[in-house]
């Protein structure tokens, strides 16, 4: 009886190895089909449109009014709280990940 079990213990140990090899097999062939950042084409660049209204600043890149270049700037000029305005126009409260990004200006959050 002690020689059957050592005998399955046996097989399951090599089929246990076989199944890990077989694995590990399968995902190194698989990371090497996937394409790197490198080996993908690099996509054109889209030419950016002329007189773009989704700009916050004017033309000379300066903020317009009742908007403000730095955060310190509107900080001294604002009563209420301070949010930073986007290029797509949209709100982001100091902390959030968006706070301060480019292109965008600090302005006083409008009520």
């Amino acid at each position: 009886m002690k020689a059957g079990m050592m005998l399955r213990f046996g097989l399951f140990a090599v089929a246990c190895v076989m199944v890990f090899a077989g694995a590990a097999a399968f995902y190194e062939a698989a990371a090497q089909e996937t394409p790197t950042k490198s080996d993908e084409p690099k996509a054109a660049k889209k030419p950016k449109p002329k007189g773009d209204t989704a700009k916050s600043a004017d033309a000379d890149g300066k903020p317009k009014k009742g908007q403000y270049a730095t955060e310190a700037e509107a900080k001294a000029r604002c009563k209420g709280t301070v949010v930073w305005i986007d290029k797509d126009k949209f709100q982001h409260y100091e902390g959030s990940r968006e706070w301060g990004r480019k292109p965008g200006v600090f302005a006083c959050e409008q009520g």
